[in-house]
């Protein structure tokens, strides 16, 4: 499924201009070279523009792209037609050290590379006569690396040199560059494309008699992968071989749709707005439609991705009333923020594997659905009416102990988060049990936390046909008794910090709170005799904050529990004393006359 669909937006990228035709490819271009017409070179020039400053207010230098001849994949030395590379059209390699241009190295690898460019380009422009032509020839035939170590263009650039990429053009003619549509070698390159080609199969993509690909290009970008790239198809063991066929012939994809889905694949994980990294995972996201912007910004949006400021500033501005109505808790009109709801959209999760690519999960559905169930998620996980959206790497950071936040999320767990917020099933059991265990370890319960664990219960509830019992702040009519456990627990800790007045190192939640939370009958009974004490200690009268107060609030709630705690809680059961606890803690932050006014923070 995967390739196909990169097949057809391969078709969407070509008509809206974000890839080059087939038989040719975008290259990121730092210096335009200057030939004269004997070859010799007038000037190197930057055009690199400027960029968006950074938060410091620095503007970096970026490139340009041309669209030039398909590059070569291979890491060995390959020439391309018209090259961009520095040590292949000059053969020299600069020296930091000594500020210097040198054509040795240890594998006299400048050199050789400089050759097979001579050789290669030569043959490939024989019998080309325009004068941009004529000049790289010239250039290719009469320099002479070992002479040109001193070359003052060359000096000028010596430090971008290293990660510098070269066009060519005519001196006097900027207009008149080697890589023109209308050129010489351009013309020979779609030729090239057009003519029939090898039919040694059938595409398992189009159904189509083809030449079969025997290597697939290779995906850069991936995160953890090789910077060189990984292959989503790649066969380079004869244990996956059959049927006599070798590499990747073995995948029955023909040359073009090869070309097709790796171009696609290559300009979704380099554009900002349909990528997004979770660890180690690369998450992909597109919609099959000519400008998916408005569909991708509001998935982004929806999932807490886009951290990046202009990304966050662009989201608002495509989908302001979408925006606003999802922050005030309403739900979005899609047909007034220009986005199809019934277009198909994908999203895809990509990790490497050596040289590989792994794919790890992959959804389809029409934009309209996977709005509806992101939409949900966020409404399942707000909770006590905090306006805030919980990322998905909110809540997989929310799954690492605070002192090893580098330790991984293996790979389907992230897969079965997503699953269930993009088609609106189930959250794995492994969020609620990694979540509890958490807390009871950590003592930290924070609202995203909170959050997870109301949006796991109620989920399973209403998936189940039954009512959803924990609302968005604290509920008083709630009489489950884990729920109101917990809200017992937030109480007596709060007569205990009130007796105190003043912040104590150590309170009952450091104590008793993770053999609370999973077997009440054993720890509250004790708790409740020592709050008997702690309420002398607490100021008279009947306000907020006095003995009378919280004996009247742990009175009410003991009544609603009836004579006998629980002796032992269920997984979700502590899951719903932890949301009591919380929910009950910040009914106390909310009152104007508390000291702390905190409604974010750790607890």
């Amino acid at each position: 499924m995967l390739i196909s669909a990169l097949n057809d937006y391969y078709d969407i990228l070509l008509k809206r201009g974000d890839t080059a035709k087939p038989g040719t490819s975008l290259q990121n271009i730092t210096h335009m070279i200057m030939l004269r017409d004997d070859g010799t070179i007038s000037n190197i020039i930057d055009v690199r523009k400027s960029g968006k400053p950074d938060k410091n207010g620095k503007t970096r230098l970026m490139p340009i792209e041309a669209v030039l001849p398909t590059r070569t994949q291979k890491t060995a030395i390959d020439a391309n037609i018209i090259e961009h590379r520095a040590p292949y059209i000059f053969g020299l390699n600069y020296d930091k050290q000594t500020n210097a241009f040198t054509t040795e190295d240890e594998k006299n690898k400048a050199r050789k590379a400089h050759e097979c460019f001579a050789k290669t380009n030569l043959e490939y422009t024989e019998g080309m006569t325009s004068d941009i032509v004529t000049a790289y020839r010239n250039f290719i035939k009469n320099w002479v690396p070992e002479n040109e170590t001193k070359n003052p263009h060359l000096l000028n650039i010596a430090k971008e040199y290293p990660g510098a990429y070269f066009m060519f053009c005519l001196d006097g003619h900027p207009e008149k560059r080697l890589h023109a549509d209308d050129g010489e070698i351009m013309k020979k390159v779609r030729d090239a494309i057009n003519t029939e080609e090898q039919i040694d199969g059938v595409c398992a993509i189009t159904g189509k008699a083809a030449e079969i690909a025997k290597i697939h290009d290779k995906i850069k970008g991936i995160r953890g992968g090789q910077p060189s790239g990984g292959l989503i198809v790649s066969f380079n063991d004869s244990a996956f071989e059959s049927y006599g066929k070798t590499q990747s012939y073995n995948s029955s994809i023909s040359k073009s749709v090869m070309k097709r889905y790796t171009e696609a694949l290559n300009f979704l994980i380099k554009d900002s707005w349909h990528h997004e990294y979770l660890e180690d995972l690369t998450v992909v996201f597109w919609a099959m439609n000519k400008n998916d912007i408005a569909e991708t910004s509001s998935f982004m949006f929806n999932l807490g991705f886009g951290g990046n400021k202009a990304n966050a500033d662009k989201t608002e501005e495509l989908l302001g009333n979408a925006v606003n109505k999802l922050s005030d808790g309403k739900h979005a009109d899609l047909s007034t923020d220009n986005i199809d709801k019934n277009v198909m959209f994908y999203v895809v999760g990509l990790a490497p594997n050596n040289s590989r690519i792994a794919q790890k999960f992959i959804y389809r559905d029409r934009y309209g659905n996977i709005f509806k169930n992101t939409e949900k998620h966020q409404e399942d996980m707000k909770i006590d009416g905090l306006k805030k959206q919980i990322s998905v790497w909110r809540m997989l950071n929310e799954m690492k102990p605070p002192k090893n936040q580098t330790e991984k999320t293996p790979a389907p767990v992230i897969a079965a988060v997503f699953g269930a917020i993009l088609d609106g099933t189930r959250y794995p059991d492994t969020l609620l049990e990694t979540i509890v265990r958490r807390v009871k370890t950590d003592k930290i319960i924070n609202y995203a936390r909170a959050g997870i664990l109301k949006a796991y219960i109620n989920r399973n509830l209403r998936l189940n046909q039954k009512e959803e019992e924990i609302t968005m702040a604290l509920d008083k009519t709630n009489t489950n008794e884990a729920y109101l456990c917990g809200r017992l627990f937030a109480v007596l800790e709060r007569i205990q910090k009130i007796a105190a007045d003043t912040d104590l190192n150590k309170t009952i939640k450091d104590s008793y709170f993770a053999s609370a939370c999973s077997r009440p009958m054993l720890v509250l009974p004790r708790l409740i005799e020592l709050a008997q004490n702690h309420l002398k200690k607490c100021k008279s009268g009947k306000k907020i904050g006095s003995a009378i107060y919280y004996n009247k609030l742990m009175g009410e709630i003991i009544d609603m529990l009836g004579t006998d705690f629980p002796s032992t809680l269920s997984l979700q059961d502590q899951g719903r004393f932890i949301i009591g606890y919380y929910q009950q803690r910040q009914d106390f932050f909310k009152d104007k006359n508390n000291e702390n006014n905190n409604t974010e923070g750790e607890m």
